[in-house]
């Protein structure tokens, strides 16, 4: 099982441990001045913890004071499409789940039009080969089959010589936009809302990347619909994820991640 050096109080799982001394928060999304959103503590009480396959991660610290996710990440020898959200029809990674809310925690309803957005930096990938870190939102968010899953987001990844960047996810399908020496990278998603069943349509996103002379970017177009009722909450996922059915190699990933959801209707 996964561990990290942060001591929270009143922790929600007991799949992962924490030991930076600090009390659990009320509800997992802090706002913050410019209206994005921290993750807080994946430990922290808010989330929900699983790891189907038990491969991926050895630990996992956060570290309140610089708002970093450090992820140690094993090397995984043989492929298998499971272990990751680009590829096959299954998901057994691991995956902190919530409910999603707007900042004044009214829930994120199927039925509504909202953006997505998504803001990376202090990112480093140190010895890690082939990882993505996924923020999505998804709709049954415990389940482990993608196409019930549905994850609309956006990622960090490291590639297979370790080039930094971020990417728009859409399902099973992935754009990435990479750049050396990365500084930081925006994502956004947009969902149209609906009146009736599976017609909240995803519309997919755009991702931008950027170091302190390169800049790159890329999109995806998703186009599927949720499928529930539109009075289904959504909910905020973090995956990790391989980069594909690929082989990894293991190390250190760290990456500081904001987001917010606005309303458009």
């Amino acid at each position: 099982m996964p561990s990290s050096n942060n001591a929270s109080a009143g922790m929600g799982n007991t799949l992962t441990k924490s030991n930076n001394v600090s009390s659990a928060p009320e509800v997992v999304a802090i706002a913050s001045a410019t209206g994005m959103r921290s993750l807080g503590d994946l430990n922290g009480g808010g989330y929900t913890f699983s790891d189907t396959a038990g491969v991926a991660l050895n630990s996992y610290v956060y570290t309140s004071a610089t708002d970093t996710h450090t992820f140690n990440l094993n090397t995984i020898a043989v492929a298998n499409e499971t272990y990751s959200l680009l590829s096959g029809a299954n998901f057994t990674s691991p995956k902190w789940r919530a409910p999603l809310t707007y900042a004044d925690g009214t829930p994120v309803l199927i039925g509504d039009a909202f953006s997505f957005n998504v803001r990376m930096d202090n990112m480093s990938v140190g010895a890690a080969r082939q990882y993505a870190i996924v923020l999505a939102v998804v709709e049954s968010a415990s389940s482990t089959v993608i196409g019930t899953l549905h994850p609309s987001g956006i990622y960090a990844l490291t590639t297979t010589v370790g080039t930094p960047g971020m990417g728009v996810i859409a399902d099973n399908l992935g754009a990435a936009a990479t750049v050396a020496s990365l500084v930081s990278g925006s994502g956004s998603t947009v969902f149209s809302g609906g009146t009736a069943l599976n017609t909240a349509v995803k519309a997919g996103g755009a991702v931008a990347v950027r170091s302190a002379t390169t800049v790159s970017s890329n999109i995806r177009a998703d186009g599927a619909t949720w499928t529930g009722a539109m009075s289904t909450q959504l909910a905020l996922a973090l995956m990790v994820s391989t980069n594909g059915t690929v082989t990894t190699t293991g190390g250190q990933f760290d990456v500081r991640i904001k987001y917010n959801v606005t309303k458009l209707s």
